[in-house]
Protein backbone atom coordinates (compact mmCIF):
# COMPACT_ATOMS: atom_id res chain seq x y z
CA UNK A 1 0.00 0.00 0.00
CA UNK A 2 1.36 3.72 -0.81
CA UNK A 3 0.40 6.96 0.09
CA UNK A 4 -1.72 8.30 -2.97
CA UNK A 5 -2.65 12.38 -2.43
CA UNK A 6 -5.03 13.76 -4.22
CA UNK A 7 -3.98 16.77 -6.99
CA UNK A 8 -3.53 19.67 -5.13
CA UNK A 9 -3.09 22.42 -7.77
CA UNK A 10 -6.44 23.50 -7.51
CA UNK A 11 -7.08 26.49 -4.94
CA UNK A 12 -10.05 24.81 -2.80
CA UNK A 13 -8.09 21.70 -2.31
CA UNK A 14 -4.79 23.96 -1.45
CA UNK A 15 -6.64 26.15 0.87
CA UNK A 16 -8.56 23.02 2.46
CA UNK A 17 -4.81 21.07 3.62
CA UNK A 18 -3.79 24.65 4.68
CA UNK A 19 -7.02 24.85 6.71
CA UNK A 20 -6.11 21.37 8.14
CA UNK A 21 -2.57 22.35 9.04
CA UNK A 22 -3.94 25.47 10.99
CA UNK A 23 -6.12 23.20 13.22
CA UNK A 24 -3.21 20.52 13.60
CA UNK A 25 -4.92 18.15 11.40
CA UNK A 26 -3.81 15.35 8.96
CA UNK A 27 -5.79 13.76 6.25
CA UNK A 28 -5.23 9.91 6.51
CA UNK A 29 -5.43 9.35 2.72
CA UNK A 30 -2.20 11.36 2.20
CA UNK A 31 -0.54 9.50 5.08
CA UNK A 32 -2.02 5.70 5.14
CA UNK A 33 0.75 4.38 3.45
CA UNK A 34 3.61 5.48 6.12
CA UNK A 35 0.46 4.60 9.08
CA UNK A 36 -0.09 1.18 7.60
CA UNK A 37 2.19 -0.33 5.50
CA UNK A 38 1.59 -3.15 3.29
CA UNK A 39 5.00 -5.11 5.23
CA UNK A 40 6.91 -4.00 7.87
CA UNK A 41 10.14 -2.30 7.81
CA UNK A 42 12.29 -2.44 10.51
CA UNK A 43 15.20 0.61 11.03
CA UNK A 44 16.80 -1.94 13.51
CA UNK A 45 19.86 -3.84 11.86
CA UNK A 46 21.54 -6.90 13.17
CA UNK A 47 24.37 -6.49 14.81
CA UNK A 48 26.63 -8.93 17.55
CA UNK A 49 27.68 -7.24 20.51
CA UNK A 50 30.77 -9.98 21.88
CA UNK A 51 31.18 -10.04 25.80
CA UNK A 52 34.70 -10.51 25.19
CA UNK A 53 34.50 -6.66 24.24
CA UNK A 54 31.71 -5.53 26.62
CA UNK A 55 32.93 -7.06 30.01
CA UNK A 56 36.43 -5.31 29.94
CA UNK A 57 34.42 -1.83 28.89
CA UNK A 58 32.43 -2.38 31.82
CA UNK A 59 34.98 -3.12 34.47
CA UNK A 60 37.13 0.02 32.94
CA UNK A 61 33.65 1.92 33.81
CA UNK A 62 33.98 -0.11 37.34
CA UNK A 63 36.98 1.55 38.14
CA UNK A 64 36.10 4.99 37.05
CA UNK A 65 32.06 5.53 37.91
CA UNK A 66 30.45 4.84 41.48
CA UNK A 67 27.13 3.40 42.19
CA UNK A 68 24.98 5.49 43.66
CA UNK A 69 23.19 8.46 43.59
CA UNK A 70 22.99 10.14 40.45
CA UNK A 71 23.69 7.45 38.04
CA UNK A 72 21.90 4.94 40.45
CA UNK A 73 23.00 1.79 38.15
CA UNK A 74 26.88 1.49 36.58
CA UNK A 75 24.76 -0.33 33.28
CA UNK A 76 25.97 0.20 30.07
CA UNK A 77 23.03 0.17 27.58
CA UNK A 78 23.18 -1.59 23.78
CA UNK A 79 22.34 0.73 21.14
CA UNK A 80 21.34 -0.48 17.55
CA UNK A 81 23.19 1.81 15.46
CA UNK A 82 20.71 1.24 12.89
CA UNK A 83 18.45 3.54 15.66
CA UNK A 84 19.83 6.68 15.29
CA UNK A 85 21.43 6.92 18.37
CA UNK A 86 18.84 6.23 20.79
CA UNK A 87 20.04 3.77 23.62
CA UNK A 88 17.55 0.80 22.47
CA UNK A 89 18.72 -2.60 21.28
CA UNK A 90 15.56 -2.38 19.65
CA UNK A 91 12.36 -0.87 19.04
CA UNK A 92 10.84 -1.88 21.89
CA UNK A 93 13.42 -2.96 24.59
CA UNK A 94 16.15 -1.46 26.07
CA UNK A 95 19.32 -3.91 27.35
CA UNK A 96 22.37 -3.09 28.96
CA UNK A 97 25.49 -4.96 30.75
CA UNK A 98 25.52 -3.83 34.70
CA UNK A 99 28.71 -4.22 36.68
CA UNK A 100 28.76 -4.69 40.45
CA UNK A 101 32.00 -4.44 41.87
CA UNK A 102 33.25 -6.50 44.76
CA UNK A 103 31.15 -5.03 47.87
CA UNK A 104 29.20 -2.37 46.12
CA UNK A 105 25.71 -1.88 46.82
CA UNK A 106 23.35 -0.65 44.28
CA UNK A 107 20.87 1.49 46.08
CA UNK A 108 17.33 0.99 45.85
CA UNK A 109 14.45 2.56 43.27
CA UNK A 110 11.56 1.67 41.61
CA UNK A 111 10.23 2.27 38.67
CA UNK A 112 7.14 1.65 35.77
CA UNK A 113 9.64 -0.09 33.57
CA UNK A 114 9.43 -4.20 33.69
CA UNK A 115 12.60 -5.60 33.70
CA UNK A 116 14.56 -8.99 33.11
CA UNK A 117 18.00 -9.93 34.43
CA UNK A 118 20.38 -12.39 32.97
CA UNK A 119 23.50 -13.36 35.24
CA UNK A 120 26.46 -13.83 32.66
CA UNK A 121 29.51 -13.25 34.68
CA UNK A 122 30.07 -13.75 38.85
CA UNK A 123 28.49 -15.04 41.93
CA UNK A 124 27.42 -13.96 45.28
CA UNK A 125 24.83 -10.95 44.68
CA UNK A 126 21.28 -10.39 45.62
CA UNK A 127 18.76 -8.65 44.28
CA UNK A 128 16.67 -7.13 47.20
CA UNK A 129 13.11 -6.87 45.65
CA UNK A 130 10.46 -5.50 47.66
CA UNK A 131 12.53 -6.32 50.93
CA UNK A 132 13.27 -10.04 50.13
CA UNK A 133 16.68 -10.85 49.14
CA UNK A 134 17.52 -13.43 46.40
CA UNK A 135 19.91 -14.87 44.94
CA UNK A 136 21.85 -14.23 41.73
CA UNK A 137 24.10 -16.70 40.24
CA UNK A 138 25.68 -17.33 36.51
CA UNK A 139 22.95 -18.65 34.63
CA UNK A 140 20.04 -16.94 36.46
CA UNK A 141 17.07 -15.41 35.09
CA UNK A 142 15.14 -13.27 37.22
CA UNK A 143 12.39 -10.83 36.76
CA UNK A 144 11.73 -7.42 38.23
CA UNK A 145 7.74 -6.49 37.80
CA UNK A 146 7.30 -2.63 37.87
CA UNK A 147 7.26 -0.21 40.55
CA UNK A 148 8.63 -2.75 42.79
CA UNK A 149 11.36 -1.28 45.13
CA UNK A 150 14.52 -3.08 44.34
CA UNK A 151 18.34 -2.71 44.73
CA UNK A 152 21.51 -5.34 44.76
CA UNK A 153 24.55 -5.82 46.86
CA UNK A 154 28.05 -7.68 46.27
CA UNK A 155 28.88 -9.94 49.08
CA UNK A 156 31.77 -10.69 47.42
CA UNK A 157 35.49 -10.09 46.41
CA UNK A 158 34.86 -10.42 42.99
CA UNK A 159 32.59 -8.32 40.50
CA UNK A 160 29.46 -9.51 38.88
CA UNK A 161 28.11 -8.71 35.39
CA UNK A 162 24.63 -9.40 33.76
CA UNK A 163 22.71 -8.36 31.09
CA UNK A 164 19.93 -6.11 32.20
CA UNK A 165 16.52 -5.65 30.03
CA UNK A 166 13.64 -3.31 30.76
CA UNK A 167 10.41 -2.15 28.48
CA UNK A 168 12.14 1.71 28.79
CA UNK A 169 10.89 2.17 25.22
CA UNK A 170 7.29 1.36 25.17
CA UNK A 171 7.00 3.33 28.41
CA UNK A 172 8.53 6.13 27.06
CA UNK A 173 6.24 5.92 24.12
CA UNK A 174 3.12 6.02 26.17
CA UNK A 175 4.13 8.52 28.28
CA UNK A 176 3.48 6.30 31.27
CA UNK A 177 7.05 6.35 33.33
CA UNK A 178 7.61 6.87 37.01
CA UNK A 179 10.33 6.64 39.17
CA UNK A 180 11.03 6.82 42.97
CA UNK A 181 13.88 6.54 45.00
CA UNK A 182 14.23 3.74 47.80
CA UNK A 183 16.81 3.66 50.56
CA UNK A 184 20.56 4.35 49.92
CA UNK A 185 21.59 1.10 51.12
CA UNK A 186 18.98 -2.19 50.88
CA UNK A 187 16.43 -2.90 53.00
CA UNK A 188 17.39 -6.81 53.94
CA UNK A 189 20.92 -7.38 53.01
CA UNK A 190 21.15 -11.19 54.17
CA UNK A 191 22.10 -13.85 51.99
CA UNK A 192 19.96 -16.45 51.95
CA UNK A 193 19.92 -19.58 49.80
CA UNK A 194 16.26 -19.44 48.76
CA UNK A 195 14.36 -15.83 48.68
CA UNK A 196 11.03 -15.62 50.90
CA UNK A 197 9.01 -16.05 47.61
CA UNK A 198 10.59 -19.10 46.56
CA UNK A 199 10.06 -20.63 49.84
CA UNK A 200 6.02 -19.56 49.60
CA UNK A 201 5.52 -20.39 46.02
CA UNK A 202 8.39 -23.07 44.88
CA UNK A 203 5.36 -26.24 45.76
CA UNK A 204 2.38 -26.60 44.04
CA UNK A 205 -0.63 -27.66 46.76
CA UNK A 206 -3.38 -25.64 48.13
Amino acid sequence: MTATEPHIDDAPLAQLYRDFESEHLNPLWTQLGDLMPMTPTSRAVPFVWKWSTLYPLAQRAGDLVPVGRGGERRAIALANPGLGGVPYVTPTLWAAIQYLGPKEVAPEHRHAQNAFRFVVEGEGVWTVVNGDPVAMRRGDFLLTPGWHFHGHHNETDQPMAWIDGLDIPFVHYTDTGFFEFGSENVTDDSTPDVSRSERLWAHPGL
